[in-house]
């Protein structure tokens, strides 16, 4: 398991990382991980057993050293009793768990042992805002490379820590941070983690902007005249950089321009290098970490929900056969009534792109050869990017997204939407990133229309045509909407527009069919095929606009 590869895109942003943004920054954060592993990383820990106080008697489950999930009472037991203890108690109590579970993996003979209480410790912290809990967080970046694999075992959760610090962080903070960066013996990348975390403290207050604009500043100044490339100094001071970009740091660009010119900087989290710096750093985007990492809850739980759906297999015996002991079999009446509302979207966060003039574009999406016809309405910025736009149409629709989507023009125009394709695998021949496009590139005049496609295998065609232009009034919110739609989304991987007009000519004309029995033990419920539930699928839409 690679844990860089979560940081890379923390540092960079999902939405702008291209194939060859992705292998250049792994392939020097690898070189300098290695390096920094073997003969620069010298970090020597305290005794963090000597660090270990009292803990109230409702949260010593989490002192428990089983492996078994059963021994932990619900994250929503733990928070609750969290919120009758007071905020000194408590800050020392999710203190003394972080460095109770670290001595155990100091002092464990096997050196691999279950940390999913600092897990709940983090988001306890995070949930809160127990900024006392700073130098704990800031012991777990200090670390070696085998403690973050046992710690984030599933490389999805790497971004917890991060994320507590960008939510609990204040500006009395930042001098406890400024030790921390200039810190030697511990890995370059623990630094940019936790410097992009601070710089995007604004987001979320943005009375801090001149804070943490001064701290970067002086990080900055730090790293003018005292870079050592061995230990990664010139990627974390693009690292800096980068920041001071994203908080619109304008003071510290002459520096900037100077640091260009004296140290051969990789120019990959700023491609552009020098000249990207003195064109966008008035207006750039404030924060770097995606929007995932608004919350290691969120991020916690995507990840045990993603374990879960991976064992699900387990329902297998040896030969690969079910286990009937294990699964339940539904009765006819034991069927649920109707399906689920199932919309999700890898991301799921409006992004924009710069735009002359903005308008509100009104969209038809029609999905093709369905009967009865499925559609959905939207409004959206004009500016809205098409990976965006591809988000909003499979939340309204209601498609998982387990599958790969495009826009399509010609068969020699495509614009990639799927964020997981941008972000590792290399783009057909011919395919634009649709990351770097908005919604007006292809859609300019009312009537005008393009294709999107879902799944390239059952290939889900839909029309998404621009119904009417219109100007936003000024108290208007400039947000990504869905008005109107009819008929339920197929299922995902069910065979095909013509295998679901099939299915649905069976629920009309021959309920009882053996096959309509398969489907719905293989959906686990009934299926409605006039079911949409609009506001299910508003609301999911409208969380985009966060």
């Amino acid at each position: 398991m690679d844990l860089l590869e979560p940081i890379v895109r923390e540092i960079m942003g999902n939405s702008n990382i291209t194939d060859d943004d992705l292998r250049k920054a792994m392939e020097h954060l690898n070189l300098i991980s290695e390096a920094s592993a073997v003969t620069n990383y010298s970090y020597q820990h305290p005794d963090y057993g000597k660090m270990v106080g009292d803990v109230p008697k409702a949260l010593q489950p989490l002192l428990n050293t089983s492996d078994n999930l059963d021994d932990l009472p619900d994250v929503e037991v733990i928070m609750d009793s969290c919120s009758q203890i007071d905020r000194s108690t408590l800050a020392s109590s999710v203190n003394s768990i972080i460095y109770f579970w670290m001595n155990r993996w100091h002092s464990a003979p096997e050196g691999d042992i279950w940390m999913h209480p600092i897990h709940l410790a983090i988001m306890m912290a995070e949930k809160f805002q127990l900024h006392e809990c700073l130098p704990a967080l800031l012991e777990m970046e200090r670390q070696d490379r085998d403690f973050g694999e046992v710690l984030f075992y599933d490389s999805d959760m790497v971004g917890m820590v991060p994320a507590c610090i960008y939510r609990i962080v204040t500006a009395e903070d930042l001098p406890l941070l400024t030790d921390f960066v200039r810190e030697r013996g511990i890995h370059s990348f623990s630094k940019a983690e936790v410097i992009a975390a601070v710089s995007t403290v604004p987001r979320r207050e943005p009375q801090l902007l001149p804070d943490v604009q001064q701290w970067l500043s002086d990080i900055l100044a730090i790293f003018a005249n005292d870079i050592d490339p061995a230990v990664g100094d010139v990627m974390l001071l693009e690292a800096i950089i980068h920041c001071c970009l994203h908080t619109r740091n304008v003071d510290a660009k002459p520096m900037i321009i100077r640091m260009y010119s004296k140290y051969k900087l990789p120019n990959i989290l700023i491609p552009g290098g020098a000249n990207e710096v003195r064109k966008n750093i008035k207006n750039a985007d404030i924060g770097i970490l995606r929007e995932e990492l608004d919350s290691a809850e969120t991020i916690w739980q995507d990840a045990a929900t993603t374990y879960d759906e991976d064992y699900d297999d387990e329902d297998y015996d040896d030969e690969g056969d079910y286990d009937d002991d294990e699964l339940d079999y539904y009765e006819d009446e034991e069927w649920a009534p109707r399906q689920e509302y199932c919309g999700y979207a890898y991301g799921g966060k409006a992004r924009y792109m710069p735009v002359q003039k903005l308008k509100k574009y009104t969209l038809r999406i029609e999905l093709k050869g369905s009967e009865p016809l499925i559609w959905r309405e939207l409004e959206v910025p004009s500016s809205l990017c098409l990976t965006s736009l591809a988000q909003a149409i499979l939340l309204a629709m209601g498609w998982d997204e387990d599958h790969l989507h495009q826009f399509t023009v010609s068969r020699k125009e495509n614009y990639a939407t799927s964020m997981n394709e941008l972000g590792g695998e290399a783009l057909y021949p011919g395919t634009k990133d649709g990351s770097r496009y908005g919604v007006s590139h292809l859609l300019k005049k009312q009537g005008d229309s393009v294709m999107f496609e879902y799944d390239y295998g059952d290939s889900w065609y839909h029309k998404v045509k621009l119904k009417s232009v219109t100007d936003y009034t000024d108290d208007e919110p400039r947000a990504v909407r869905l008005i109107g739609g009819a008929n339920a989304c197929p299922p995902d991987d069910c065979g095909g527009i013509y295998r679901y007009n099939h299915l649905v000519e069976l629920m009309r004309k021959n309920p009882q069919s053996g096959e309509l029995s398969e489907f719905y033990d293989w959906m686990g419920s009934k299926w409605d095929y006039e079911y949409f539930p609009k506001d299910k699928a508003a609301k999911a839409v409208d969380r985009m606009n966060e």
